[in-house]
């Protein structure tokens, strides 16, 4: 089980991503900005993040660049519904996957398994860092 972030502006989106997520059985988070996602980031161990790339207080594409300047080699999985430059430049950032929104959950579940192959479960329960 991993502690995976989730970082969208959009309410419905972030139920939607829970919906899919959650059977998984991860531990999620869930952040309505840039901002308050890398509030949660630095306080929390994340496994994961999954962020849309437009966002108010904090782009996508900026908290991708303060996550990986602080911790190269996090797994991060970059959503957007906007066009392939952004993705481009999310994954020049260091996001592991891109993906198009809406997304398939099967699509989504793919993606999450493959950037956390070779992720190995934390013991102890989430604690502040």
């Amino acid at each position: 089980m991993a502690h995976i972030l989730v970082a969208d502006w959009d309410e419905i989106e972030r139920v939607a991503l829970w919906t899919i997520l959650q059977k998984a059985g991860h531990d999620l988070l869930f952040a309505k900005d840039g901002k308050q996602a890398m509030e949660i980031w630095e306080k929390k161990p994340i496994d994961l993040v999954i962020t849309e790339l437009l966002m108010p207080e904090l782009s996508g594409l900026r908290l991708i660049r303060e996550i990986i300047d602080r911790e190269p080699g996090a797994r991060i999985i970059a959503l957007s519904l906007v066009n392939a430059d952004q993705l481009d430049l999310a994954e020049d950032f260091g996001a592991m996957r891109i993906l198009y929104n809406p997304v398939k959950p099967k699509t989504l579940l793919n993606a999450v398994e493959e950037v956390l192959k070779g992720f190995r479960p934390r013991k102890e329960p989430w604690r502040e860092r």
